[in-house]
């Protein structure tokens, strides 16, 4: 009862568009105040949340993206995409799909993908004949697949918010990542040979092309085997790799010599921003999570959803579609620190474990940075492309069939997320 009545206040909260941070503060005293204990102890719970060496990764992993941002990583990845795959039907529809792909072994982030490699694909559509809807649209599907190729920002907090090994999930996120680009290269693939679109046209196929991006954007299309070899090879930790990313982000920035003090001033700016905003959520959902907890409301959920629903399948489906709810009005942060270590014991009696949930949750929860109400994704792409968030609504929905395709098999092909990881960490 408590914790059903610290949620409503949160929400409510933020319907009325109380700051999120607010809203979770407010519902949290008065959830403590109802148990009777004392308000002196939620400094405490936050302090205790957030006293973790594993969270060093977050504030690492945001500064390497917006350093890569700032460096000028982005056109030479996009650059060496064009010249590997702008050849095959859908043009350059293809070649942002893949640029997130590389681009995604270098941030954790969605936005950072969006904001910035973004930028430049929007751009280079444009100038191409390509809608600027349409270049929008892609641009926006295709960022979902960056927090899911490690490194992964929402699997960090997932990791320590459920105590699952963030190793382990980085590379369950590999493999899902893929599932998810190839199901939108599919999609574009068919679309324009079914609908004939003469702007989607490919270009040709230049090996010479292939061979001097790629060496042009070597040092930044590296970055994912160093990041992902560290990890494999046990040379560094899951929080370790944020300062290897870091290293090797300011170590190419300046090797490009575009990377200049003001441009690393605003990236600092930046990244003490977003991370002082994500940690103060960590801490405070650890706060709210002490009545969660004393109340077994994770416990009671599974146990009444596993007596309603006798069906994996069924029960499996019910999670995703209340996760897409959930993802529509809480940021992915929030609602995986609120409902991921309630429903982590809901999807174990269906048999899925710690490692494919915490995939499948993050991809579902990146589905609703691109969904309304909340949709952040909408405005920041209508105003990296200059067009109002309807616009990029109406052309993004068509691109909702392959990404829920990909969420489908990640959520019923374990394979996907957990053959990876016993392969390394099960030997």
């Amino acid at each position: 009862m408590v914790s059903a009545t610290a949620f409503v206040i949160a929400i409510g909260l933020m319907i009325l568009r109380v700051p999120v941070a607010i809203a979770l503060g407010i519902a949290t005293l008065v959830g403590f105040s109802m148990l009777g204990v004392p308000a002196v102890v939620i400094p405490s719970r936050m302090i205790d949340g957030i006293d973790s060496f594993a969270l060093l990764a977050v504030p690492f992993f945001i500064l390497a993206g917006n350093i890569m941002n700032a460096g000028g990583i982005t056109e030479r990845i996009f650059a060496f995409a064009r010249a590997l795959v702008g050849w095959v039907s859908g043009g350059l529809a293809q070649v942002n799909v893949m640029a997130s792909i590389i681009f995604a072994g270098m941030s954790g982030s969605a936005l950072a993908d969006l904001a910035g490699l973004g930028a430049v694909e929007i751009r280079a559509m444009r100038r191409n004949g390509y809608p600027v809807p349409f270049s929008t649209a892609i641009t926006l599907a295709s960022c979902t697949i960056g927090p899911l190729i490690p490194p992964s920002i929402i699997l960090v907090i997932y990791g320590l918010a459920t105590n699952t090994s963030i190793g382990e999930l980085f590379l369950g996120g590999v493999l899902a990542g893929l599932v998810v680009a190839a199901a939108l290269m599919i999609f574009i693939f068919l679309r324009v040979r079914l609908s004939g679109a003469a702007w989607a046209r490919p270009e040709p196929f230049s090996p010479r092309e292939v061979l001097r991006t790629g060496i042009a954007g070597a040092p930044a299309i590296f970055a994912p085997v160093v990041i992902l070899g560290s990890l494999v090879l046990g040379i560094s930790t899951p929080s370790e790799l944020g300062a290897i990313a870091t290293g090797y982000a300011l170590l190419v920035g300046l090797a490009y010599r575009q990377l200049s003090w003001r441009k690393l001033k605003v990236a600092l700016i930046q990244t003490v921003t977003m991370t002082s905003t994500i940690m103060y959520l960590f801490a405070i959902a650890t706060a709210l999570n002490f009545i969660v907890t004393r109340e077994r409301v994770a416990h009671k959920a599974a146990e009444a959803l596993a007596s309603a629903i006798t069906s994996p399948v069924l029960g499996i489906l019910t999670v995703n579609l209340f996760l897409i709810v959930v993802g529509m009005f809480l940021e992915g942060p929030v609602a995986i620190l609120v409902m991921a270590p309630i429903l982590l014991e809901v999807v174990a009696e269906f048999g899925m474990g710690p490692v494919q949930f915490g995939v499948m949750l993050s991809f579902n929860l990146l589905l609703g940075m691109i969904t309304p109400p909340m949709g952040i994704g909408l405005f920041v792409g209508g105003k990296v492309a200059g067009i109002p968030p309807e616009a990029v609504l109406r052309a993004t929905l068509p691109f909702f069939v392959p990404l829920l395709a990909g969420l489908l098999l990640i959520s019923f092909v374990p394979a996907i997320s957990t053959w990876l990881p016993g392969l390394i960490f099960g030997r």
